[in-house]
């Protein structure tokens, strides 16, 4: 199974969702929140799920040795779309709970990344 994780192939599809994943949270993070369909659930468990994905996602992309780089990445993207969402005039603001609900994701995507790489 390790071996798989670490295929070319897997590392190009990672990258593949990855930037799916950039994409949808860009998407989701700056539209006003009148605009998003309703989803219930935590807004904390929504930004440690996304970011979990993109972490995971990221970790194998990035290949054997740079899962600290991708982590790093992921929780600066989380940074970028918090200061994003103070910028842009949609009634979004940034916050420092959802960073942290952003890196902790980050971080047990990462490590899942890594578990299934051994």
């Amino acid at each position: 199974m390790a071996r798989f994780f670490r295929s070319p192939r897997m590392r190009r599809i990672a990258g593949i969702l990855a930037i799916a994943l950039m994409i949808a949270i860009a998407v989701l993070s700056l539209l006003p929140p009148a605009d998003l369909p309703p989803v219930e659930g935590s807004d904390k468990l929504k930004h440690f799920l996304a970011y979990g994905s993109l972490g995971g996602a990221m970790a194998i992309a990035a290949g054997p040795g740079k899962a600290l780089r991708a982590f790093l990445i992921t929780i600066g993207y989380g940074a970028l779309m918090e200061v994003a969402q103070a910028l842009a005039p949609t009634g979004r603001e940034f916050s420092i709970l959802d960073e942290v609900a952003n890196a902790l994701g980050a971080g047990l995507g990462t490590a899942a990344a890594l578990i299934l790489r051994r």
